[in-house]
């Protein structure tokens, strides 16, 4: 059974706060999935989450690369599927070794979401004006449903 949560910013530096609370609560194996139109906040929720991790820098979306490594608290690998041709160069990627001592988190999920592991944090994003967006957390597993409902007590604070 899936744990969903929805939540509204109103700023990117409010979906950099989301982003923050969750690297702060990452654990090595984390695999955090972003999934919304261009323009939505994926990246931005990203860097909040680098920040969370301890991550100096900014951390950019590696569309031309796929993904970028950042080492911090634990080592964030940021992956971007975009142009992604063929879901099958996933398996090339080598996700499960990442897992093994970082997080992991990707934009564009949906376009291989049948070759990832069964438990994440599926993040939607919904942009609702220029600033302001909607985030639908949807947690596959135990560890991630709880990781929601530390996230409630975040959102409920602001």
């Amino acid at each position: 059974m899936a744990t969903t949560l929805e939540l509204t910013t109103n700023s990117p530096e409010e979906t950099q706060a989301l982003g923050h609370r969750l690297g702060a609560e990452a654990m090595p194996g984390d695999l955090i999935l972003l999934s919304g139109e261009l323009g939505s906040g994926k990246t931005t929720l990203a860097q909040g989450v680098a920040r969370g991790l301890d991550i100096k820098g900014y951390a950019h979306s590696p569309t031309f690369v796929l993904v970028n490594e950042y080492k911090g608290r634990l080592t964030l690998y940021h992956i971007d599927l975009y142009r992604l041709d063929d879901p099958g160069e996933m398996a090339e990627l080598g996700i499960e070794e990442m897992l093994t001592d970082g997080v992991c988190i990707v934009e564009w999920a949906e376009r291989a979401l049948a070759l990832l592991p069964s438990e994440f944090l599926l993040i939607e994003l919904f942009a609702l004006a220029p600033t302001h967006r909607r985030l639908r957390l949807e947690a596959r597993g135990e560890h991630y449903q709880r990781l929601i409902a530390r996230l409630r007590t975040f959102a409920k604070s602001r």
